[in-house]
C-alpha cells in the first residue's frame, strides 16, 4: 500500500513539475479581420464586387426597359382601347414582377457567392490556425468574436494568422 501511494505522489510530483515547465499560452483571432486582410479574403471581396456590378447592370436595363414601356404605355393611354389599356397594364405587371424576382435571384446568388467564399477563406484559415498552434506551442487558439471580454494584445495573434494565410494561398496558387 504505501508503494502505491509513494507512486501515485511521484507520479502527481511529475505531471505538476510538466504542467509549470511548459505554461498554457492561448492565441486570440478576429477571424473577421484575418478574412477581410488575408489576400484570399481581398480577392474574394474584390470578385465580389464584381459580381454585383454585373448584376447590377443586368438589373439596370431590366428596370430601364420596364421604364420606357411604362412611359409609352401612359402616352398612348388616351388613344387605346379600354381593352387594349388592361393588355398593356397585364404585360407591364409580369414585366415588373419578372424585375422583381431577378432582382431577388440575384441578391440569393450573391449571398450563396459570399458564403462560398467565406466558407473557403475560414478553412484554410482554420488549417492554418491549427499549424501555428502546433508550430507556436499554444494550448489554444480562441476567436475574439464569440464573446472574448478581456485579452491582452500579446494574445492577438491575427497578424500572423494572416501572414500565414497568405503564405499558404500563395504556395497554393503556384501549384
Amino acid at each position: 500500500m504505501t508503494r502505491i501511494s509513494l507512486l501515485l505522489l511521484v507520479l502527481l510530483s511529475l505531471a505538476t513539475s510538466a504542467m509549470a515547465a511548459s505554461p498554457s499560452r492561448i492565441g486570440v483571432v478576429d477571424l473577421q479581420r484575418a478574412v477581410s486582410e488575408s489576400t484570399e479574403g481581398i480577392e474574394a471581396k474584390s470578385s465580389l464586387l464584381r459580381k454585383t456590378e454585373q448584376l447590377n447592370a443586368d438589373l439596370k436595363v431590366l428596370l430601364a426597359d420596364f421604364e420606357k414601356m411604362r412611359a409609352e404605355a401612359e402616352k398612348d393611354a388616351a388613344g387605346l382601347s379600354v381593352d387594349e389599356r388592361s393588355e398593356r397594364e397585364k404585360v407591364l405587371q409580369k414585366k415588373s414582377r419578372d424585375f422583381q424576382s431577378r432582382q431577388r435571384e440575384a441578391q440569393e446568388d450573391l449571398k450563396q457567392i459570399e458564403a462560398e467564399y467565406l466558407r473557403k477563406i475560414t478553412a484554410r484559415l482554420g488549417t492554418v490556425m491549427s499549424k501555428v498552434g502546433e508550430e507556436e506551442n499554444y494550448t489554444a487558439i480562441l476567436d475574439r468574436s464569440t464573446g472574448l471580454y478581456y485579452f491582452s494584445r500579446e494574445a492577438d495573434i491575427t497578424s500572423l494568422i494572416v501572414k500565414r494565410a497568405n503564405e499558404e494561398y500563395s504556395r497554393s496558387l503556384k501549384k
